[in-house]
């Protein structure tokens, strides 16, 4: 009986802690209506202060879609209650972007310890300010 008990919590336990467990962040570009391109941005990594993004085809996006990014990393950083996010790429770093998110405006704060630059110098970008830019709330 005590085993039938204790198997019964466990399979509870872990079948809760699936169930809450915190869903990838993932938009696309179609689903929310634009059809001057096709994207897909999903969050593949997450660590403190840090999640890494797939988007496929992104070293071939357009001005626009550009625009349409940094307004999905400001969405990301808002549900992540940030104030600022920061993307590290280059034009030879393939599908996968870095969005860090400090608590200032400084590329000394402490959430960019152990951050590939990739020989880049990143720019901080005010949540507040895409807000508007992007009509997000």
């Amino acid at each position: 009986m005590k085993k039938v008990l204790l198997t019964t919590l466990i399979l509870f336990s872990i079948s809760t802690t699936s169930a809450f467990a915190e869903e990838a962040f993932s938009v696309s570009s179609r689903d929310r209506g634009i059809t001057a391109f096709d994207y897909v941005v999903t969050e593949v990594e997450q660590r403190e202060g840090i999640s890494v993004l797939d988007i496929p085809k992104f070293q071939e996006r357009s001005a626009q879609a550009s625009r349409w990014m940094m307004c999905v990393y400001t969405e990301l950083a808002m549900s992540k209650n940030a104030k600022y996010w920061s993307s590290i790429y280059t034009d030879n770093s393939g599908d996968k972007v870095t969005i860090v998110f400090p608590q200032s405006d400084s590329l000394q704060d402490k959430a960019f310890t152990g951050v590939d630059f990739l020989g880049t110098q990143p720019t901080i970008a005010p949540v507040a300010r895409f807000k508007g830019f992007c009509g997000l709330k």
